[in-house]
């Protein structure tokens, strides 16, 4: 795998990723985020087996198609620090070893296989919905109340959140 993108639009991503990625490492690879660099797009997933980012990117130039997985956090930490809007070069050296060199920098970024990444059944190329903040807001304090503090009964804990048809809409069930 080998790529060359902007560092803003990396970071973009990335810092959306943070909320996601598995801050506890009750397993290592869910710290890291997974990279696939193939027909011209930048796949970037992270999850904690609750929530799943998934981002395409299409501001990449692709040298060499390929996957790998690095430390969300420590490519976070690395790219803030590179200057703005400069150009990122990664290239897999090995399973384990990820360049990154930019300017006059050059990190070598530690690796775990891609078989221990979480797969997901579900296909992300379905439609996105576009939703109204204030009415999204009045549904999701409408069902609050319904929410369960006990850590004990940890599936009490969120919201379920569907989609279904009505009246010839489409309409956001909680």
């Amino acid at each position: 795998m080998q790529f060359i993108i902007k560092r803003d639009v990396l970071l973009k991503s990335l810092n959306f990723v943070q909320g996601v990625v598995e801050k506890k490492n009750t397993l290592p690879i869910l710290s890291n985020v997974l990279l696939q660099a193939q027909n011209n797009k930048l796949t970037i997933i992270a999850t904690d087996l609750d929530i799943i980012f998934h981002e395409k990117i299409g501001e990449v130039k692709i040298l060499k198609e390929g996957s790998s997985t690095t430390s969300a956090a420590i490519l976070y930490d690395i790219l803030r620090k590179i200057s703005p809007n400069s150009d990122l070069n990664f290239d897999l050296k090995s399973e384990n070893k990820l360049s990154l060199k930019s300017d006059n920098s050059n990190f070598n970024l530690l690796c775990l296989p891609i078989d221990n990444f979480p797969t997901f059944p579900d296909e992300f190329e379905s439609s996105e919905i576009a939703l109204n903040n204030n009415k999204f807001l009045k549904l999701l304090n409408k069902t609050k109340i319904a929410i369960s503090n006990d850590d004990t009964r940890h599936y009490l804990n969120g919201v379920f959140l569907h989609l279904t048809e009505a009246h010839g809409k489409r309409c956001l069930l909680g």
